[in-house]
């Protein structure tokens, strides 16, 4: 009886013009949960449910941004090839969402530490990618590198792939419920920015459970340390405090990274 009930829940979502390019499996995870939760719930009700969890961890900061005019605008600026109106371009299209845009006074070193204890990567895995992939020119990827990104949304990963190809990159970005479908991809770098707070709210240990299983030597998994106002409210403390938790008692090598907008963890498993 629960799988029909889910495949009307999930339907229901997918028709609705704000969930309608959500990946299914998440979908279904999320009405699967707020199910057992609820197991008597009509599907009315489990629908209402499932759209509030999909906005707890993708609606709730931003509006989707135009991808064509973003799209239009990169492509401006790679025709012309000077990389100052390529790093102008992509600047304005990261400023598009909250989670780069915050980034953004920190773009010049953030790889550049990152990758100076990694080594410089030859193949990323960027999971809940967003709009970083656009952060390309700061990660000095040689030709040829492999750049795979995940999300669950796919007018994003749409978006993305384009600017891939772009940018010289084999468009291998695709829509992934990484918590349902835990990638298998290897890289030698795996990216979890500011994914772990969302992971964490849809299950428990869900960042630990992911970066066991992932084929990459090194992940990186960070943390906003200032709110959206920009106002700190002990955000640095608090999630170095949830990190190492998470961590604890695990084999890991760990190196921290403290930057103004943001707290990053290099974990060498």
């Amino acid at each position: 009886m629960t799988e029909p009930i889910l495949d009307q829940v999930v339907s229901a979502v997918v028709s609705s013009k704000r969930y309608g390019t959500i990946c299914p499996d998440t979908i279904r995870r999320i009405a699967a949960r707020e199910l057992e939760a609820e197991p008597h719930a009509s599907v009315k009700t489990l629908v209402k449910a499932t759209k509030r969890g999909l906005h707890q961890i993708c609606g709730a900061f931003d509006q989707s941004p135009d991808y064509q005019s973003a799209y239009q605008q990169l492509e401006a600026a790679y025709r012309a090839g000077f990389r100052t109106e390529i790093e102008a371009a992509c600047r304005r299209v990261l400023a598009l969402h909250s989670s780069t845009r915050e980034r953004l006074p920190i773009l010049d070193q953030f790889y550049a530490r990152i990758f100076q204890v990694t080594g410089q990567p030859g193949s990323i895995l960027d999971l809940g990618c967003g709009l970083n992939p656009v952060a390309l020119p700061w990660m000095g990827l040689a030709p040829g590198s492999r750049y795979a990104a995940l999300d669950i949304d796919a007018a994003g990963i749409q978006f993305v792939n384009r600017y891939l190809r772009l940018a010289g990159f084999e468009p291998l970005a695709r829509r992934q419920d990484i918590l349902a479908c835990p990638p298998g991809d290897p890289a030698d770098v795996a990216l979890l920015l500011k994914t772990s707070t969302t992971l964490e709210r849809q299950e428990k240990e869900g960042t630990v459970r992911l970066v066991e299983v992932l084929r990459a030597p090194f992940a990186v998994v960070s943390f906003a340390v200032k709110s959206l106002g920009g106002r700190e409210k002990g955000m640095l403390a608090r999630y170095r405090r949830q990190f190492q938790a998470m961590a604890e008692g695990r084999p890991w090598q760990i190196e921290e990274l403290a930057f103004d907008t943001e707290l990053a963890f290099v974990v060498k498993k």
